[in-house]
């Protein structure tokens, strides 16, 4: 097991940072504790196209994503989970959608000239994405789709969604289907939902009401005649699948990690540059207490997501994600809670930003299974018992 960066990796850590300080800071004070227009954010998942974030070209070393997430979350964390709703969603199409669909859509959505969201979850659907209630009935060449959607990112400022709807109840998590809704085509309701962090990551209602879509826009089975979602398999992979909760848990994983590193470097300067009692507080046991638990606590979850970023590439590794989810997002709120004690007073104030980083980091908890799903699906692992069902 290595647990170093190759030189490869290591380049890229090194040259991405630099990008995303130097060209990204200033936007994020300007624009990460507000809300994003499409406009501003078509301009910045545009920025990002040559470094694989988004784009036709992604990395293929899983530990190379898993750098590049850590480092925008170190500076602008709405930024990196605004990126990643609109490459999966991008690829979703360019992997599951009927030829004529792929032609019109697909390298707009790639090269950022339009933005996609995935719309799971809905008001009496969280943790369970099986129990979708939002259908779609198949009236001749058109899906007429009836439902609602919540917490969807990228949801107000997308121009198309990809929705998760019921086709037939009796096949149970088979009788699912993703089907493509173009906002210009046909026309869908939004609205924004403020939250207490990641202003600029937006997250949103979408409402469907008698929608009529055309069934070419139906994503999957195109090429196998299966219709089967791509994204509610029973077993996940990220192999041919575009998007999954995996790949998913492990760029909140990431992420929490960025914050949390970013948070640990300002309390370290400041406990070097604050007097108190005519010393550096950085010389008090109590302060350098306060920073070993924070370094302990990222170092420990830098590597859980490593692994299971390495483990996932390769196989079966729900285990492993679920751990570093839990364990990465959890040590985001430490860290940035530390920090704000290293800080003191100033900490809680607007202008040092550390009650940003703690409210972003927060954020990343419960996204994609709340850590006590998590905690479920590592007892499944570990058991092979499920918890919620019999």
């Amino acid at each position: 097991m290595e647990f170093e960066f190759t030189e490869e990796q290591s380049i890229v850590q090194r040259e991405v940072r630099k990008f995303i300080e130097s060209e990204l800071t200033e936007e994020d004070r300007q624009h990460g504790d507000s809300q994003m227009t499409p406009e501003l954010a078509k301009d910045l998942l545009k920025r990002l196209i040559p470094w694989g974030y988004v784009g036709p070209d992604q990395p293929t070393d899983p530990i190379i994503e898993g750098i590049l997430f850590e480092e925008m979350g170190r500076v602008f964390p709405s930024l990196a989970g605004l990126a990643f709703i609109a490459n999966g969603a991008a690829r979703y199409v360019a992997q599951g959608a009927h030829p004529d669909v792929k032609t019109r859509l697909a390298e707009d959505l790639l090269m950022c000239e339009r933005i996609g969201c995935m719309g799971i979850s809905e008001p009496n659907v969280g943790s369970d994405p099986t129990g979708v209630e939002c259908r779609a009935e198949l009236k001749g060449d058109r899906y007429i789709i009836n439902g609602n959607k919540i917490w969807i990112s990228n949801g107000h400022i997308a121009d198309v969604a990809i929705v998760i709807c019921q086709t037939d109840k009796s096949k149970g998590p088979l009788g699912f289907q993703a089907i493509l809704v173009d906002r210009k085509e046909t026309p869908f309701e939004s609205r924004d939902i403020e939250t207490v962090g990641l202003a600029a990551f937006p997250n949103s209602e979408l409402s469907f009401n008698d929608l009529e879509v055309p069934a070419i826009n139906r994503l999957g089975g195109w090429d196998t005649n299966n219709q089967e979602s791509l994204l509610l398999k029973k077993k996940e992979s990220t192999k041919g699948n575009p998007f999954n909760f995996n790949s998913a848990r492990v760029m909140c994983a990431s992420i929490s990690c960025g914050i949390a590193s970013k948070a640990l470097e300002e309390a370290i300067e400041y406990a070097k540059v604050r007097k108190q009692f005519g010393k550096e507080i950085g010389r008090f046991q109590l302060v350098q207490a306060l920073l070993a638990d924070m370094a302990m606590d990222l170092e420990a979850a830098r590597l859980l997501t490593f692994r299971a970023r390495q483990k996932m590439s390769r196989g079966h590794a729900d285990k492993e994600v679920s751990i570093a989810k839990a364990f990465a997002t959890e040590m985001g709120v430490r860290v940035t809670n530390k920090a704000m004690e290293v800080m003191g007073a100033l900490g809680l104030t607007r202008e040092a930003g550390m009650e940003k980083r703690m409210r972003d980091a927060r954020m990343w908890v419960v996204p994609d299974g709340t850590s006590q799903i998590q905690r479920l699906i590592i007892g499944k692992e570990l058991t092979g018992f499920t918890a919620t069902r019999g």
